[in-house]
């Protein structure tokens, strides 16, 4: 238990480091750890492989405006095993962001929104994130939370399994694990 601390510790501060590093005497929001994680997070999934998906740049989505513009200024120019970000907004009125996005971010501002994105995403290979209370049990894949200033990763074994994405062990270690059929692992 005190290792897998340590490493959320490190993995926190590598994550916030990566992402702040160029403006240090900013103060670090919390989106800017949000955007971290979700940097960091891509890192540790892989993507079904296709002819035209490896060198496609990796579609990185938005549900909210405010953190999409600093996401457009923070990961610009980054990429994830090897395929260049490529950061978009999904508008309200979207019909289908099944072919839009890699990775969908759903803010916490987006919560009466989230179960009509995952479900138009649901079993596709499409990374859903959000910091939205409850996320996992309502299908998303990777919630995060905060606890007493400690960011708290919770994965639906389900919704990542369904949806064809591979994650990898060193996440799945560091993460709480929800599975619908027994509740909470770990």
């Amino acid at each position: 238990m005190n290792l897998r601390r340590s490493a959320r510790r490190l993995l926190a501060l590598t994550l916030v480091s990566c992402l702040c590093a160029p403006s240090l005497a900013e103060s670090v929001s919390d989106d800017d750890v949000r955007l971290a994680l979700v940097y960091k997070i891509a890192r540790f999934v892989t993507w079904p492989v296709s002819s035209n998906h490896q060198a496609a740049p990796l579609r990185l989505c938005f549900a909210n405006g405010e953190i999409f513009e600093l996401a457009q200024k923070r990961l610009t120019g980054r990429s994830v095993k090897e395929r260049p970000l490529q950061v978009l907004y999904v508008a309200e009125d979207i019909a289908d962001v099944s072919t839009t996005c890699d990775i969908l971010y759903m803010a916490r501002t987006e919560k009466d929104r989230v179960e009509e994105l995952i479900s138009l995403v649901s079993n596709n290979p499409i990374l859903t994130v959000s910091d939205t209370p409850d996320f996992v049990e309502v299908g998303g894949m990777i919630g995060l939370s905060a606890k007493s200033k400690k960011v708290a990763i919770r994965i639906n074994v389900a919704a990542y399994e369904s949806s064809n994405l591979v994650v990898s062990s060193q996440l799945l270690e560091l993460a709480e694990l929800f599975d619908e059929n027994r509740r909470a692992r770990r």
